[in-house]
């Protein structure tokens, strides 16, 4: 069964090829920048940009801290723009950002619900001073004391009354209000990634395409699930094998724990290889101990199994010479750590074609057609 899902996504050559399937398994060819599987990204505009342009079109990407002082000082300015609402409510809510914003450490305000309720009910005098004036200081007749809320009188005769409830009910609604305002605020200034779009990932495809269902919070018996067994990078084409029943997701699952039984080969263009290039060696074994980075989330680095490094190690051989634009390399990794074969290419030679991250001019080679990691059919027994 060939089929592609065209059609599904604004770019074809984004399409995922079906090579064959059946009741149990389905074999795709995932082309180059695809996700293997859903989940959370920057919008495709984003995506579709490349290097400097890409880089001038996103918006700083702030702490949540940040982004509430930003939002905080933003909506305050809003406010005292405009006129106050007639309604009360409204108008003390006005009034309470208003006073916010010109709060001289606006850090230091905070963005737990239940911790900002308490911080608004300390300084409820200079956050709400109308509210203070018409509901606030209603003093008994031979008592300075706040006119408590009737569950909190009953509270106070049963000894059950803590600090929490000398709050307000009406200040505690009007401080909710202010949160959530703030809140709404704060979430755009923070360039949070969104869900991806099914045609944006290979499995997502394949439930357009009408193989099953990626999404495990369906229990619909009568409906057939997909079953990720392994993965390829974004930029990594290639065959990808996918479950369409428990007991085949089984099997496969064990087949790649166990490496010596799960074969895979891919190729790769490099610029320079100095084994080749320098001593003419057609064929070789890297053998670099690979970590997680230290100072880079998404990144893994080179380092000394003294030091928390994992084993690593790749197969390589020459396939062809391309002249001046490198060599075509056949790269079988024995190990499976995260970015093996591009930090191995990176350490020993220039990094493969068309690596955004660990190539040696990721500006220049992003995007490109050309070159770049593929993997050639998996040899499974």
């Amino acid at each position: 069964m060939d089929s592609r899902a065209e059609g599904r996504s604004p770019d074809r050559r984004r399409a995922v090829e079906v090579l064959f399937s059946d009741d149990d398994i389905v074999v795709i060819s995932k082309p180059p920048n695809l996700r293997s599987v859903p989940g959370w990204a920057n919008s495709p505009a984003d995506l579709s940009l490349k290097g400097a342009d890409r880089a001038q079109s996103e918006r700083p990407r702030l702490t949540a801290q940040e982004a509430w002082v930003k939002a905080i000082q933003k909506i305050g300015s809003l406010m005292a723009e405009t006129k106050p609402d007639a309604d009360q409510t409204d108008g003390a809510v006005n009034e309470c950002l208003i006073n916010l914003a010109s709060t001289a450490d606006t850090s230091s305000i905070p963005r737990k619900p239940k911790l900002f309720i308490k911080y608004c009910h300390r300084n409820s005098k200079k956050l709400f001073p109308s509210y203070e004036e018409l509901h606030m200081k209603r003093n008994l007749e031979h008592s300075n004391q706040r006119t408590p809320d009737e569950h909190v009188r009953k509270k106070r005769r049963r000894g059950k009354c803590n600090q929490n409830d000398d709050i307000p009910h009406q200040l505690r609604i009007h401080a909710c209000k202010c949160h959530t305002l703030i809140l709404e605020e704060q979430l755009p200034l923070m360039n949070l990634p969104k869900q991806t779009e099914d045609w944006e990932s290979a499995v997502g495809q394949l439930k357009q395409l009408g193989f099953g269902e990626h999404d495990s919070r369906v229990l619909d018996t009568n409906t057939k699930h997909l079953y990720v067994v392994h993965r390829l990078d974004c930029q990594t084409s290639g065959i990808m094998v996918v479950a369409r029943s428990q007991a085949a997701a089984s099997v496969l699952a064990a087949a790649w724990r166990e490496r010596e039984s799960v074969k895979k080969f891919y190729t790769a263009n490099v610029l320079s290889w100095p084994p080749y290039h320098e001593y003419k060696e057609r064929e070789g074994v890297i053998d670099l101990a690979l970590g997680p980075s230290l100072t880079e989330r998404i990144k893994w680095v080179v380092r000394s199994a003294e030091s928390g490094g994992k084993e690593s190690r790749t197969v390589w051989k020459i396939r062809r010479d391309l002249g001046p634009k490198g060599v075509e390399l056949e790269l079988q990794p024995i190990t499976g750590r995260t970015h093996q074969l591009r930090i191995h290419c990176a350490t020993v030679g220039s990094g493969i074609v068309g690596d955004s991250l660990y190539g040696d001019d990721p500006v220049k080679w992003l995007g490109e057609d050309s070159g770049g990691l593929h993997q050639t059919p998996i040899k499974i027994p």
